[in-house]
């Protein structure tokens, strides 16, 4: 549904993550977990947007992932969704190679299905119009639904894995959602391409770290 949402079906930012785990909260009530994991991922590749034949990193697959996987496993606090997070991005990587495959092979099976029409009246032709949308809508969704099944299979089973030989969830002690947020900005401070606000966040970055190690 989320890769309809990008590429097929467009309701404005209703496939950004911030919508994404508003609506999750919204259904599960996590409104401490989803809405501050949703910050991190609209933060995390802000800098990235879509230009011509380029598809960016889809964060809400990797946000929906990771809430997911906290969901299975219970978890609650930031130091405990560090490692699922960093899992789960290779699924917001993957995301556009499978939509432009998606898109490819929609565009050939499309040219092969003009060359051999050849519609009567109208209505053939509407109806074949709306027939090879169709099938491409519902390859699609079944398509990045089995991607996003595998994987979400494939991350569960790592964790659980992890958890056997460490015998407990690992976790970052001392990461909070402001550590994982300032990180995250960096995204956000490139998107600005100003090379003035380069400088002063790295400057920011460095006052903080000298504080902190006070």
């Amino acid at each position: 549904m989320l890769a309809l949402l990008r590429t097929s079906i467009n309701l404005g930012f209703v496939e950004r993550p911030l919508a994404i785990g508003f609506f999750w909260a919204v259904i599960t009530g996590e409104w401490e977990l989803a809405l501050p994991a949703a910050i991190f991922f609209e933060l995390f590749w802000l800098d990235l947007f879509p230009v011509g034949t380029y598809i960016p990193p889809n964060g809400a697959a990797a946000l929906v992932a990771t809430l997911a996987t906290a969901s299975f496993f219970s978890l609650e606090f930031p130091s405990q969704l560090v490692v699922p997070m960093v899992l789960a991005m290779p699924a917001a990587l993957l995301s556009p190679y499978l939509e432009q495959t998606l898109r490819q092979r929609h565009n050939a099976h499309h040219n092969r299905l003009l060359a051999l029409a050849n519609p009567e009246s109208h209505s053939d032709e509407q109806h074949f119009v709306d027939k090879v949308i169709t099938k491409a809508l519902l390859q699609t969704l079944c398509v990045n639904f089995i991607f996003f099944f595998l994987y979400l299979l494939v991350l569960i089973s790592t964790i659980s894995f992890a958890y056997e030989i460490y015998g407990g969830i690992i976790e970052c002690s001392g990461v909070s959602w402001s550590y994982l947020w300032f990180f995250a900005a960096l995204g956000g401070v490139l998107s600005l391409r100003v090379r003035h606000a380069y400088y002063s966040f790295f400057f920011f970055l460095f006052a903080v770290v000298v504080i902190t190690n006070l």
